[in-house]
């Protein structure tokens, strides 16, 4: 049986309390070497593998991209001020 998608579960969600848009956060690039630093401009729920895991639309500083990570691969250097 097959869940709608407002019925799965979310994994790792007390990580969208934590981040917030225009936190300032670093992550490991896809060459696993790099590290890239960049700056939080959505975040949302993808649903994979029958779960919800929460990610962020980051915009890369340096690279001038925009590129979609999970949010517990990132590391926040400095948080928005409310």
């Amino acid at each position: 049986m097959k869940l709608r998608q407002d019925e799965l579960p979310i994994i790792g969600e007390e990580l969208l309390e934590y981040y917030a848009i225009g936190d300032l956060v670093k992550f490991c690039g896809d060459d696993l070497l790099e590290i890239k630093q960049g700056i939080i401009l959505d975040i949302y729920n993808l649903p994979l593998s029958e779960r919800m895991f929460p990610h962020a639309t980051v915009y890369v500083m340096g690279h001038d991209t925009r590129e979609q990570i999970l949010l517990g691969n990132l590391t926040i250097l400095s948080k928005v001020s409310d």
